[in-house]
């Protein structure tokens, strides 16, 4: 059996521990889970799938519940800065010491059974919410849903908060096969709040084959611009936010209300005053510069993006800082993010075999955007200090694509002050 006193070993471990770094599947995370007991007595569980806004649902969900005076653990993916960061107890990360001590019991446990890093880290997180007693435990979808690691425990609502065409080498091409996928996580005669308005045709379908009872936006939940028509009849005015998108924060709302926990109007205006979530068109000034941070890696979120801009123009010039995993609509993404700028700059962020290289996306840019200025960096510092290099007081900087990417500017920013 393996042991190890510091979590980054650790962790190097699990990346070596299982031939597929994504390999869909329940057999083997179940049956490790039934020999930790996590099947049975555990934490009331909410379960969110989605192509995007999946974090910012679990982010709201959480941060009301924790109002609410409820124990609340989050498990989320991936993370930005720090492994904690997934597994959050009670608005607190997980300690180092909580996850090598539940590191140690899995490993124990699964014997001779492989585990993917994304099983390990996500039974780790039910181990920890069930020895801490949370009262609920919230759980984002890692990949699809059906064959996702969290799906291995069942949950008592779940949420889809979107589809959209991400991942389709294993959920498959179109929104019509993907749709049922993400609506696996949802359980016979419980509720899934629905908050996409134009379905798959799939979907409801699927929901119904479960025996599922779905709220869907647009037919029995209401929103127009901030605001929200619960499936009560009730009414809220959701506060505006600059960073997270309306539906994300109406399905956490939404979800309260069919749970019976559902917040007056002074609990929303009180909850939702200054909240942001880390990462999610993040805004800040830096340098005398606009920054931007969006973990937007994929087409609807680098649409939801743009569209923030335009809806915040900026003075000063826009300078682009990105970098993306290789298997991502990086043809689309980048067409979308031309409209913002022309002067790129990509950083190596040393993210491992599934990057693209800053070569590979320069070659790209340029091939859509001839006109386009890129340039290159063997590092997240050097990208930094490049885009400050080139910018002037006033110009906005937007940081976007993977969340490596995100978290390596995030960490440079905390270092500079």
């Amino acid at each position: 059996m393996k042991s190890f006193e510091d979590l980054a070993d650790w962790l190097s471990h699990l990346e070596t521990l299982h031939p597929k770094s994504i390999d869909l599947g329940l057999t083997r995370i179940t049956t490790v889970a039934e020999r930790l007991g996590l099947r049975q007595g555990k934490p009331l569980t909410i379960t969110v799938a989605g192509t995007n806004g999946k974090g910012s649902t679990v982010a709201t969900l959480q941060h009301f519940l924790k109002r609410q005076g409820a124990s609340v653990g989050a498990y989320t993916s991936p993370h930005l800065i720090d492994f904690n960061e997934r597994i959050v107890v009670r608005g607190v990360p997980a300690s180092d010491t909580q996850i090598l001590a539940a590191f140690a019991e899995i490993e124990a446990a699964r014997a001779s059974i492989t585990l993917s890093y994304f099983e390990f880290a996500t039974l780790a997180a039910l181990l920890i919410f069930k020895q801490e007693a949370v009262d609920w435990q919230i759980l984002e979808v890692g990949l699809g849903g059906r064959l996702d690691a969290v799906n291995c425990v069942d949950t008592d609502l779940a949420i889809v908060t979107s589809i959209g065409l991400d991942h389709t080498e294993w959920l498959g091409e179109t929104r019509e096969e993907i749709a049922p996928e993400k609506a696996g996580v949802a359980r016979q005669d419980k509720p899934v709040i629905v908050a996409e308005s134009a379905l798959p045709s799939t979907l409801l379908p699927a929901l119904d084959a479960i025996g599922a009872r779905p709220y869907v936006l647009g037919r029995d939940w209401r929103l127009e611009d901030w605001r929200l028509e619960l499936p009560t009849g009730r009414c809220i005015d959701l506060p505006a936010s600059y960073s997270l998108q309306a539906t994300n924060i109406a399905a956490a709302v939404v979800a309260l209300e069919v749970l019976g926990l559902g917040p007056s109007q002074e609990e929303v205006n009180l909850a939702l005053a200054g909240f942001s979530v880390p990462g999610r068109q993040f805004r800040f000034t830096h340098q005398n510069r606009e920054w931007w941070l969006d973990v937007s890696h994929n087409r609807e979120s680098v649409a939801a993006l743009l569209e923030a801009l335009d809806a915040s123009p900026c003075e000063g010039a826009t300078h682009l800082l990105f970098g993306a995993m290789a298997d991502k609509p990086l043809h689309d993404m980048i067409s979308l993010a031309s409209a913002a700028g022309s002067v790129w700059h990509l950083p190596d962020n040393h993210a491992g075999d599934r990057a693209a290289t800053p070569v590979a996306l320069a070659d790209l840019i340029n091939t859509l955007d001839p006109q386009a200025h890129t340039r290159l960096y063997e590092s997240p510092e050097g990208a930094h200090e490049g885009a400050l290099e080139m910018t002037e007081p006033g110009d906005r900087i937007v940081v976007f694509g993977s969340f490596v990417t995100i978290g390596e500017q995030m960490k440079l920013m905390q270092q500079h002050g």
